[in-house]
């Protein structure tokens, strides 16, 4: 079966799911999962606990159920100042996950979620940004598997148009693909915008460009954080990689496997 590479449950600030729930729902689809859970060392919550958790009682916990439908991964929150950067890399080297997500939440003091009120550049400016922090952070932090929802920022800015389109930025888009391609960094097809219009057209467009880059290998995640989203979207990243002729991967004890088709 195939895998479903990005899953939140409890031990995620933002996520309530249960292990039981996860697995069962995930069967139903036809689908294994892959748990990356939160821990943003450059974030704090709205009460300002910070966002992680406690790693060695996430693989106590799960340790029963690893193994063929399900493995244990981590989503990184990247930054690019070297406190973070040295930070990160101890977490990966002290435990023994399967896959590293690497996500960028928010420009060092700018939260892209809290502090999306507070954003006072132009679409062009914010993007220009964005994309330029995107591809100096990966610089930073090569060691990852995957970089995480490309797309992230379209789910909460307030411009009249928030879809990122290659067309728009494609010098900036094409540095940030080449910098993943370079470093063997698997492109992720986030599944939480990919029914919707215009964001589906926006991330088609640098999915093909990724591909036409050179790209091989993607993950597909739905970035669930309860069991009611598993699997309803998963077909749809399917296609696109199919699409693009690119290779739907998951890792296990960090290497590369090529997944199974979706049933």
């Amino acid at each position: 079966m195939a895998f479903d590479t990005h899953n939140h449950t409890h031990f995620s600030f933002d996520a309530e799911m249960g292990i039981q729930e996860a697995l069962q729902e995930a069967a139903r689809h036809h689908l294994n999962l892959v748990l990356t859970e939160h821990y943003d060392l450059n974030e704090r919550q709205d009460d300002g606990a910070p966002v992680d958790f406690e790693i060695s009682n996430y693989f106590e916990t799960y340790s029963a159920y690893r193994g063929e439908h399900l493995l244990l991964g981590i989503e990184l929150g990247l930054d690019n100042r070297q406190d973070y950067v040295a930070r990160n890399r101890e977490i990966v080297a002290a435990h023994p996950f399967d896959m590293v997500i690497g996500s960028v939440h928010n420009l060092q003091d700018y939260d892209m979620y809290t502090d999306r009120g507070k954003n006072f550049l132009s679409k062009q400016d914010f993007f220009t940004q964005y994309l330029i922090y995107a591809e100096h952070t990966i610089h930073r932090n090569p060691y990852i598997d995957t970089f995480g929802h490309i797309d992230y920022p379209c789910r909460y800015l307030s411009y009249s148009d928030n879809v990122l389109r290659y067309e728009d930025f494609p010098l900036l888009i094409d540095n940030f693909l080449s910098t993943l391609i370079e470093n063997d960094i698997c492109l992720e097809i986030n599944l939480r915008l990919i029914d919707q219009g215009g964001f589906r057209e926006g991330l088609e467009s640098i999915v093909r460009r990724y591909r036409e880059l050179g790209g091989q290998y993607v993950t597909i995640g739905g970035d669930n954080h309860g069991p009611e989203t598993i699997g309803v979207k998963y077909p749809l990243g399917a296609a696109m990689a199919k699409e693009y002729k690119l290779t739907p991967v998951y890792f296990k004890n960090r290497k590369r496997i090529v997944d199974e088709p979706m049933n």
